[in-house]
């Protein structure tokens, strides 16, 4: 079958490689939409920060290793004691992987596992490919297609939620977030139709403001910012576009006391002057992932969500993912929210 697989910064390679047979409680999903996600592009132009060079503690694999933890497919086969009436069902990619025995996956904390492992990025092959092999513990049925390659960062919207639940009542709560890619659009959705804040989007980029606009956000500008929300968000993380990054910058649009939430990933160090924080008394909170918890709720929350998330998506074939995909994806972000392969 044809992959992309990652080597190391720079180095990824489109290869012919065997396909996978699925073990016992494994299924075999025909790849149709696979996304890819800034933090794959992060990898690619500046990392590894996250894939793993050395042999994972959970799975014992190492690069080279196929990116992508934002996928879903068809179920073509099953292996050994997995239910046979699941073959021809559409599904998503659940990628979390957890030991189930260290203290914090006793503690339902299965992000912070000390083995912590993620399909397409940490320890095991995920998306990329023309066939994948997953565990039948992590794999979500779906109905929507479009859906598929964004059930991971609503699962990260989700989490992000019950993370700041402890903090804020967010029913009718002013919450602003900032980066209109893939992750903002899931997340805005999340905290809108499940948990009935009122959500406004910001973006440096004017295009993918105006698509997420036209696909029902209330965004606004940079110009029209000011410090009347009662939670801020940090949906963007690293880009190299912005000199002032978004949990910098955040603080400013915060009301007293109002906390600031990181989902976004960072590899390099930010300035940062911590009496910003103090003198507002602004907590900083952080969300990473999802858990176990946040996956018996998905399917409750994707029945109120009112987004048609095909408007986001522009779509290649695999073939043409280096040039097409990642090339493009590191220098113009401003034509796309999403990119999904359909191999």
């Amino acid at each position: 079958m044809l992959a992309l697989r990652f080597y190391d910064r720079r180095d990824i390679k489109l290869e012919e490689i065997p396909k996978p047979n699925p073990k016992k409680g494994e299924v075999l999903i025909k790849v149709t939409d696979a996304g890819i996600s800034q933090t794959q592009i992060n990898e690619f132009v500046e990392g590894p920060f996250i894939i793993n060079k050395t042999p994972h503690p959970l799975t014992h694999k190492a690069t080279p290793l196929i990116p992508c933890q934002e996928y879903g497919g068809i179920i073509e086969e099953v292996g050994e004691g997995v239910d046979q009436s699941l073959i021809g069902e559409q599904v998503a990619v659940a990628p979390l992987l957890s030991c189930g025995e260290c203290e914090y996956c006793k503690m339902g904390k299965e992000n912070l596992c000390e083995k912590v492992g993620y399909l397409g990025l940490l320890g095991a092959d995920g998306g990329f490919c023309e066939y994948s092999v997953v565990s039948v513990e992590n794999i979500i049925p779906i109905s929507q297609k479009e859906l598929l390659t964004f059930i991971e960062p609503i699962l990260v919207g989700l989490h992000a939620a019950k993370t700041i639940e402890s903090f804020l009542n967010l029913q009718n709560k002013k919450v602003l977030i900032l980066g209109a890619g893939a992750v903002g659009i899931s997340v805005a959705a999340v905290f809108r139709d499940y948990f009935g804040a009122n959500v406004f989007i910001n973006d440096i980029l004017e295009a993918r403001l105006k698509r997420a606009q036209k696909g029902g956000f209330l965004t606004v500008t940079k110009e029209e910012l000011a410090k009347e929300y009662d939670l801020v968000i940090d949906a963007a993380g690293m880009d190299t576009l912005v000199d002032k990054p978004a949990i910098v910058e955040g603080v400013s649009y915060l009301k007293k006391s109002a906390p600031l939430l990181n989902i976004g990933t960072y590899f390099h160090p930010v300035s940062y002057i911590p009496s910003t924080l103090l003198l507002g008394e602004h907590p900083l909170l952080a969300s990473l992932m999802y858990t176990k918890r946040d996956l018996m709720l998905l399917p409750e929350v994707l029945k109120k969500l009112s987004v048609d998330f095909s408007s986001f998506i522009t779509s290649i074939d695999l073939e043409h993912i280096i040039e097409d995909g990642y090339y493009k994806a590191e220098v113009d972000k401003e034509s796309f929210t999403r990119i999904v392969v359909r191999p």
